[in-house]
């Protein structure tokens, strides 16, 4: 009898996007976060927990298959806020450097 496997592998490879979050206010609970792909910002994300809004500027239309989709780059911004505030987390990167 004939078993129905399929064996492969998976390269996982950098796409030169990248997001950062370049402001993280605690006091008024809000977010600052862009996607930038070759030095270059493509979009820029404001998310205000206390009106439990988001505020877009620029598209990532050009990023298309490179990039994350638009939905799921507002619900990662948006949880990546929530967990900052209740933690009390206002250095993401110097937070982030010091996991290593």
């Amino acid at each position: 009898m004939k078993k129905n496997v399929n064996v492969g592998y998976t390269v996982f490879k950098p796409t030169g996007v990248k997001h950062e979050f370049t402001k993280v206010d605690l006091t008024k609970k809000q977010l600052t976060g862009i996607v930038l792909y070759n030095g270059i910002i493509y979009m820029t994300v404001l998310v205000d927990l206390v009106t439990d809004t988001v505020s877009v500027e620029g598209s990532i239309d050009e990023l298309d298959g490179l990039a994350m989709d638009y939905d799921s780059y507002i619900d990662m911004f948006k949880s990546q806020a929530a967990f900052f505030v209740t933690n009390q987390i206002s250095d993401p990167e110097k937070y982030y450097d010091e996991m290593i």
